[in-house]
């Protein structure tokens, strides 16, 4: 399959101009300026009225509010100046006036609706039943925070509450029909549904049934939102969008009249149609994304995108996918180095065909899972020919992680941690006509309840191509219907079912290579053994530790620490047969056993930038000149960490320092030092017990000098 860059198709049909104007807007710039670096515009709106063709948009330093609609301006570049950092803020302060209501809630009256309230860069919890939170972590545990329904006892349409600890929706002093329901009732299935009908003491709630054919009678958990009478507990928030009267128990019963309270006003901060070439880089969106339509060769380069996308349940507005980060009816666009962090509802969605996702980080995706679209799934690529190559997902709710389109290539990502909230499902998942010619290799797939690959369906899909790949602490590892497949030079361990499983029924596999793997288990069943389940099609040169009776593990130089490389001596060695493009340039005399060639390429999966060195700063002057060896930063260790970190600093000469921490859009979340230290080498503890997961910036500064480093708490 040959595959082209965006930017050398650009370049081919003439897609590139050498001439183009700049126009420059700052927040303290006038629209009836000229738009010059002297003489900036204001708003980034009427620098994009004014561009033409090939023109760039240069935005200075600053936070920007607004909605900015981009249509027929071909080869249009939006980027910040220099190295200043912008932030476009979807979000507006809540400044009226906030009484008591009852208790510690508050309550105020808004003169614009809100979907989402956050108090600085947090996110508060709309108000609901189980009780969840962010900062525990406790949104992901559908076992302990989800009620669970009885599916023996309900119906489509009914569902019956199944009491457990102290969950049971009998107990509750209220009716609550008229509340918003997210029902897990599909098994890889969500939907949002009225309560219609519910007394109060019963332990039964009716609902308009979802279609017949996506009810299951497995897996039913659900959780309830949209009543002021789920207002219970610190950090929860509920709005009334007929009254437009907004209650919030701020987070340590605080007053909100003291803090930063925020709402979501905006779905799209950029909204691009037919431009072709659009580019847009090294932005930091929060509480906001871009949509861009019929725009081709378009690129979306280096922006940070922090809660990009929320639900409107708190509106009253159901059935729908959420206005996530999209790019549609586009060909050949570019999505590189960005970061996802923090989405209700999907990350991004693509289609068009020949579009490319690629060295970008997606953390904290889709804490409910409701109303997405086909199979729900974390990242979605329609159309043909997409790559998928060199990202890192992890913590996501959705039953599948990746759906590449037809004919795609997935390969170099490391994905864990997938699933939390709906069953089945895969981590990087094809359909049937997906699985031709598709090809899926040199990633980590690891560290989740789900499938790793898996070609689904009935069993007509065939010709898919899995090499190369990783995959361990799952349920599965390779999961393959159909027939005519692939899958080859595979490493797979410690997984609770079999590690490789090429399915004797539902396509039968007739014609399916399973060839050079090293695997735990290799059957033609998911659970059984080989020896019960031969595998079908073409079986051979293959580690089976069923026949060996040992480890994968056992034979690799240090996978607790993601090195997969067969050790000296290891039976992978020499142990398999050339594949052409596939085994091409192996070392010894005859190919390796696994995903990895001993003394040969040690591949890495995920991404090659360190997240804490994304380009976000505190301010414009954060990469000011810095004295070399006047003070010096290091990076703190461990990171990412769970817990303490050590900070370690050093200095030439005796030095006052103010060292900090700081939220990624520059939100002061705690001063660590702000005292005198004498020359040398300095090492602090670092223990933020009362924060969420997320990047959070540490800063140096001493006399007019500023070091940042980004570290990354998981909780």
């Amino acid at each position: 399959m040959i595959r082209f860059s965006p930017f050398f198709l650009m370049c081919v049909l003439g897609l590139t101009n050498l001439n183009a104007n700049e126009f420059y807007v700052a927040p303290s710039g006038s629209n009836t300026n000229a738009g010059t670096l002297e003489s900036p515009f204001a708003t980034i709106q009427y620098a994009v009225n004014t561009s033409q063709t090939g023109d760039v948009c240069i935005i200075r330093g600053g936070t920007y509010h607004e909605e900015v609609q981009i249509s027929g301006k071909s080869q249009l570049s939006v980027r910040p100046f220099q190295d200043e950092v912008v932030i476009l803020d979807g979000t507006i302060p809540i400044s009226s006036n906030w009484t008591i209501h009852q208790g510690s809630i508050y309550k105020t009256t808004l003169n614009e609706d809100i979907w989402q309230l956050f108090v600085d860069q947090d996110e508060m919890v709309m108000a609901r039943w189980p009780n969840a939170r962010f900062d525990d972590g406790s949104v992901w545990n559908q076992e302990e925070n989800w009620a669970h329904g009885d599916e023996n006892a309900s119906t489509n349409g009914f569902e019956v509450d199944d009491p457990h600890g102290d969950i049971s929706l009998a107990d509750l002093s209220f009716s609550v029909e008229g509340a918003l329901a997210i029902l897990n009732t599909g098994s890889f299935r969500s939907y949002t549904k009225e309560v219609t009908d519910h007394s109060q003491g019963s332990s039964t709630f009716g609902f308009d049934p979802v279609p017949e054919s996506a009810y299951r009678t497995k897996h039913h958990y659900y959780f309830l939102e949209k009543k002021l009478e789920f207002l219970d507990q610190a950090g929860e928030w509920f709005y009334d969008h007929e009254t437009m009267e907004l209650y919030f128990w701020a987070p340590e019963d605080a007053n909100p009249n003291d803090l930063n309270v925020r709402g979501k006003t905006q779905a799209y901060f950029f909204d691009v149609s037919n431009s072709n070439v659009f580019k847009i880089k090294r932005f930091n969106f929060f509480g906001t994304t871009i949509k861009i339509n019929n725009s081709n060769y378009s690129e979306v380069d280096s922006c940070n995108f922090l809660y990009p996308s929320c639900y409107k349940r708190m509106l009253g507005v159901t059935g729908v996918e959420p206005e996530m980060t999209r790019i549609s009816s586009s060909s050949d666009c570019l999505v590189k180095r960005c970061a996802f962090q923090y989405t209700d509802g999907s990350a991004i969605e693509t289609d068009g065909g020949n579009n490319t996702i690629q060295n970008c980080y997606f953390y904290h995706i889709d804490y409910t899972v409701t109303d997405l679209s086909s199979v729900m799934t974390t990242m979605k690529m329609g159309g043909s020919d997409n790559i998928f190559r060199q990202n890192t997902v992890h913590k996501t709710g959705a039953s599948s992680g990746i759906n590449p389109g037809n004919t795609a290539l997935v390969e170099y990502n490391d994905m864990y941690d997938t699933g939390y909230l709906q069953s089945d499902g895969a981590i990087i998942h094809y359909m049937e006509n997906q699985q031709i010619d598709s090809e899926t290799a040199y990633n980590w797939v690891h560290d989740s309840p789900k499938y790793g690959i898996r070609y689904d369906g009935d069993g007509d899909g065939h010709s898919g191509t899995m090499h190369h790949n990783v995959t361990w602490n799952i349920k599965s590892g390779h999961m393959l219907k159909g027939h005519d497949h692939r899958v080859v030079n595979n490493t797979s361990f410690n997984n609770s079912n079999n590690s490789i499983i090429v399915l004797i029924d539902l396509g039968g596999n007739e014609g399916t290579i399973t060839r050079n793997n090293a695997a735990d288990k290799i059957a033609g069943h998911r659970s059984s053994s080989y020896e019960l389940f031969p595998v079908p099609g073409i079986y051979d040169h293959n580690w089976n530790g069923y026949i060996t009776e040992d480890s994968v593990e056992d034979y690799l130089v240090d996978p607790q620490n993601y090195d997969f490389r067969p050790v000296e001596g290891s039976p992978f060695i020499d142990a398999g047969v050339e594949i052409s493009g596939i085994t091409d340039g192996y070392l010894g005399e005859a190919p390796d056993l696994g995903a990895y060639e001993y003394g040969g390429d040690f591949w890495k999966a995920g991404i090659t930038w360190e997240l804490q060195a994304f380009p976000v700063g505190i301010d414009a002057n954060e990469n000011r000149a810095i004295i070399p060896g006047q003070i010096r930063l290091e990076q703190n260790y461990p990171n990412p960490f769970n817990g303490n970190t050590q900070i370690r600093f050093r200095l030439e000469d005796t030095e006052s320092i103010r060292l900090s921490v700081y939220s990624l859009t520059g939100q002061l979340v705690e001063n660590l030092i702000d005292q005198t230290f004498t020359r040398g080498e300095h090492s602090i503890e670092w223990n933020p017990l009362n924060m969420s997961s997320g990047v959070y910036m540490i800063r140096l500064e001493s006399a007019g000098i500023v070091q940042v480093k980004r570290c990354l708490l998981l909780k």
